[in-house]
Order: structure tokens, then sequence, then C-alpha cells
């Protein structure tokens, strides 16, 4: 098959595939299933014919047998690499089907691909499908304006799993991806939008950058929640499962109550080389959805280094603000959680690029920054 028009297909990387990184672990995870035949490769991924077969004879092992003892695994997207025939267009094609599958964990306003040129977020997605498997034949006809044929090809294949499945089926294109997407854009308390009328009634959009970082925010239910300011600590919980406590993850004693949607957790799988002749690398990430400005902030880090204790790390806020995370020469090897309580102030900007810098003075020693975590909460100014 055309593997290369295939890869485009259902959707291209954003950033080269990398081992330890969601859609790292999708692609692994995918080509080390015992089911995954040569026909898979070949004929559904779609890969080139002698790419697919070279996989598969790495997996086998030397008696090229699968399922006997001298079996191989795949462990990291260098060593799929390598393998005779597999190239950027290999491995592009194998992250679209991860992800199109349903292989890889995406945030709600994840990239899933592009289906007979529709693009679909992972909230969209899930829309679609479900609008796919539950919506009468008559309903997707007449409302939804999709073609009699699709139609029927849809209602037969229930329960339809993922996007490449659904894309597939005998007589689905372009028109009814696309009425699939049109007539499922009301979005669900979480969900990304991009500005009002997208939310279902009684949301609202919330925490959309002003800095063109991102062009989603999130639906998230402004109303009133008894408890909402009450005090909270460790040991006095708020009245909810719907609040949240601010302040006790910057080592406050006494919180108050704010609706669960006000903290978050952000992830930037970068895995970024620190090499000692680049002193300063940044890894950028972005927040949406929450309020105006931030409360507790906390940053994860998840470095592999020779020389862990000479690196100076520094986190940059939207509005350009910012902190001296921990001094390496002065402080020692970084902790894996650094709260932080200086630098950056209160009443700046919360969505938006956040960076983390990381320096290297001393140019000794070398590593990776795998990924790093902000957890944050927010309030209104």
């Amino acid at each position: 098959m055309d593997a290369e028009h295939e890869a485009v297909e259902l959707g291209t990387q954003t950033q080269p595939l990398a081992t330890g990184t969601p859609a790292g672990e999708g692609v692994l995870s995918f080509l080390n299933e015992y089911s995954i035949s040569l026909s898979v490769l070949d004929q559904e991924v779609p890969l080139n014919a002698l790419a697919a077969q070279a996989l598969i004879d790495f997996r086998e092992g030397p008696d090229g047998v699968l399922r006997t003892g001298d079996d191989r695994r795949f462990v990291s997207i260098e060593q799929v690499d390598v393998v005779p025939y597999v190239g950027p267009a290999a491995l592009a094609a194998l992250e679209a089907y991860a992800k199109g599958t349903g292989r890889v964990e995406l945030p709600v306003d994840g990239h899933v691909g592009t289906f007979h040129g529709v693009a679909f977020n992972m909230a969209e997605a899930r829309r679609a499908i479900h609008a796919a498997n539950t919506e009468s034949a008559s309903n997707l006809q007449t409302l939804f304006g999709i073609p009699a044929a699709a139609v029927q090809s849809l209602v037969a294949a229930r329960p339809i799993l993922h996007m490449v499945q659904l894309s597939r089926l005998t007589n689905v294109n372009a028109v009814t991806m696309g009425q699939l997407k049109a007539h499922t854009q009301q979005a669900a308390e979480g969900d990304p939008c991009t500005g009002p009328g997208i939310c279902q009634p009684g949301l609202i959009c919330e925490g959309r950058p002003g800095d063109g970082s991102s062009p989603y925010g999130r639906c998230v239910d402004a109303s009133y929640l008894s408890g909402n300011g009450d005090v909270c600590s460790r040991f006095v919980a708020c009245p909810s499962e719907k609040l949240i406590c601010i302040g006790l993850a910057s080592g406050w004693v006494e919180g108050y109550c704010a609706p669960a949607w006000m903290g978050a957790s952000f992830i930037e799988y970068s895995d970024l080389r620190l090499q000692s002749t680049n002193p300063l690398v940044t890894a950028p990430l972005t927040v949406v959805g929450l309020a105006t400005v931030p409360m507790d902030i906390n940053v994860e880090l998840d470095v592999v280094h020779t020389a862990p204790h000479r690196l100076v790390l520094t986190l940059e806020d939207p509005g350009g603000e910012t902190a001296l995370l921990w001094d390496g020469p002065n402080e020692g090897t970084p902790p894996s959680r650094i709260v932080v309580t200086r630098g950056i102030p209160r009443d700046g900007v919360i969505n938006g690029r956040w960076k983390l810098h990381v320096a290297n003075p001393s140019g000794v020693g070398s590593g990776t920054l795998r990924s790093w975590t902000l957890k944050l909460t927010s309030r209104y100014d």
C-alpha cells in the first residue's frame, strides 16, 4: 500500500517520536503485541512491506518463529529506528496508527489525527464515536446529514472502538467525518473549547491563553458551590468532591476551598538532551483552562544527569516573570519535586506558555530532561 499517503491521511507528528513519551510507549506496546501480524503492519498501519517484514523478523528472533524462547521485544524507539527499511515515514505511520487506535494517552485537546482531511482532538474523537455508536440511523441521516450508505456502515459496525476503525468503514469519507465533527461540537465539562457557544448549556469556556500558545480553554461549571471559600487543612477536608483545598501544596497549614477545575497538572515529555556543550536549554509547556492568576506552583522533574548538582533550574511564567527553582552549585542535587514559593508573583498570568530553563554554567556532565510536570492551582484576580 501507499504508506506515505496513508500516514498523512491519519495524521502527522508534531515532534520527533521519542522513547518515554506517551506516543513512544504506545508504539512500543503496539509492536510488542503477539497478535500483531505481518498483514496488520503491512495493510492496516500501513507500512512498506519490507519494513513490516523486518519488524516481524526482529520480533521472531533467530529461529524465525513467534512465541518461542528466543523471541525479542522492542524496548526503545531507537531500537525500532535501526530496523532495516524503518525510517521517518514508517515511524510517523506507526505513531499515527497508535494514536488513532487509542494506544496513546493524550490530553483532551491532544491531536488524535486527521482522517479524510478532518482533524480531531481527543474530546472531539470521543464525541464523534459516541454519536456513531448511539445515534439512530434516522438521526444520523436526517439530523447529521450523513449519506445513507455511510449510515448503514456505521450501524453495522457497532461498537466502533477507535478512529482508525471509524474512518476505514466502507462509504465513510470526508463528508461523514466532517458531519460527525460538526454535529458533536457542544463540549462537555472539562472538554476543550475555543470560545462562547462551544460548551454545553450551563458551562463557560474558561482559561484560553492570551499569548497564542493554544486556541483552547476548558468548559467549566462556574456556578456557585456550597462550601466555596471555606477554610480547609490536611485534617479538615472541603465539603464536596467538586472543591479542592488551595494553599496546602505550598506548605500552608490552613487553606481555602475552591472549585476543583481551578487546579490541574500539566506534563511535558520533552526528552531534552542536556549536553555539556550546550549551557542553557528550555522546555516549554502550555497551561490552559484555569482561572486568571496562580496560587500553588509545584514543579516535578524527571532528569537523568551525570552531574545533577551542577544544574541551575529556572521557571518562567507566561508573563515573563521568573523564579529560581534550584541552584545546584549552592544547593546540591535538585529533588524530584520543587515547591515554588519565590520569584513568580501570585498576581501574574497563569494560562499560556510556561518555560523550564535548565542551565549548566560549569559545563560539567550531560544527561536528559525526560519530562517535567507543572501542578497549579489558581484564582480570579
